[in-house]
Formats: structure tokens, C-alpha cells, sequence
């Protein structure tokens, strides 16, 4: 198991193209600074939705690029799925205990909060710590049943080796 610092650099919480957005993003934060290769990337995101909203069939995709000198470069999939996660499961299982977050995947207007969204790390690109530390880029996202994305945002991390 390989051991890393991680730290939430920049958010672009306007990252998308349309302006037709369902879910506009207010926050996305890291909850622990530590990360175990394979493991979890445990994060809290904040939006406020514009309508009620089902997401029953609404999916989300993450999409990771590395920055090696001036450049960012696509890597693979470091998750168990890049694209096509259900957003109601996301829900479901990051809900807890927050009072407007509803298992049913059924949102209404306003703000929301979802704590502790766990995304699994696969450990296959992370095999040697020597290419992994270094600057990371991460765009999710959502989409609604007819695929027209309806929210989304980008990130940027840095992953350092924990001695």
C-alpha cells in the first residue's frame, strides 16, 4: 500500500461550456489530506440546484489529467468507472445524516450538501510512487437522462509521497 499527501490546490466551480446548468456548484473539498493507494478519495460537495430534480437516471464522469512539465496529459481511468456512475447511488451512499439530502434521489430547489463521497482509487497507475507525485487535474461531470451535461466542475490536486 503506498502513502500519499494530498492537497486540494484550485477548484473552477464554472468549468462548464453550456450555461444550462441544473446543479451549480458552491464547494468541493478534500476531507483528509492522506491517501492510501488502492483506497478512497473522501471529498464533500456543496451545490444548489435551480429545480427540483430527480437523479434517478442521471450519471456523472470523472476525467484525470497529470501535468508533466507545460503539458496536461490524459491518464486512464483511476477509479472503478470513469463514466456512466449512476448519480442516485453517489447520493445514496454520501448522504448520512444531512437533513436535505434525501435516499430516495428525489432533490428539490436550493442548497445541498453531500458528505463523505468516497470515489474508490485503483492501486494499477499508482503501482510506483516515482511517476505518481505531482500535479493532477480532475473534471466531473453530471449528466441527466438525455445525456446533456447539467453541472460539473474541475479541480486540480497535488500528490506528494508520505515519508
Amino acid at each position: 500500500m503506498n502513502s500519499y499527501h494530498i492537497q486540494l490546490d484550485d477548484t473552477d466551480l464554472n468549468s462548464c461550456v453550456e450555461n444550462k446548468n441544473v446543479f451549480n456548484i458552491l464547494s468541493f473539498n478534500l476531507w483528509s489530506d492522506h491517501l492510501e493507494m488502492p483506497g478512497y478519495l473522501d471529498a464533500s460537495l456543496s451545490f444548489r440546484l435551480t429545480q427540483n430534480y430527480s437523479t434517478v437516471h442521471s450519471t456523472y464522469s470523472i476525467q484525470f489529467e497529470r501535468k508533466i512539465g507545460p503539458l496536461w496529459i490524459n491518464i486512464p481511468c483511476i477509479t472503478d468507472s470513469c463514466s456512466g456512475q449512476s448519480l442516485c447511488i453517489l447520493i445514496q451512499n454520501s448522504c448520512g445524516s444531512i437533513k436535505s439530502c434525501n435516499k430516495n434521489c428525489q432533490l428539490s430547489t436550493g442548497s445541498h450538501t453531500l458528505e463523505h463521497i468516497r470515489l474508490p482509487l485503483k492501486n494499477s497507475f499508482f503501482e510506483h510512487k516515482i511517476f505518481t507525485k505531482g500535479q493532477y487535474k480532475f473534471k466531473i461531470q453530471i449528466y441527466d437522462n438525455a445525456n446533456t451535461i447539467v453541472g460539473c466542475f474541475t479541480g486540480y490536486i497535488t500528490l506528494k509521497i508520505k515519508e
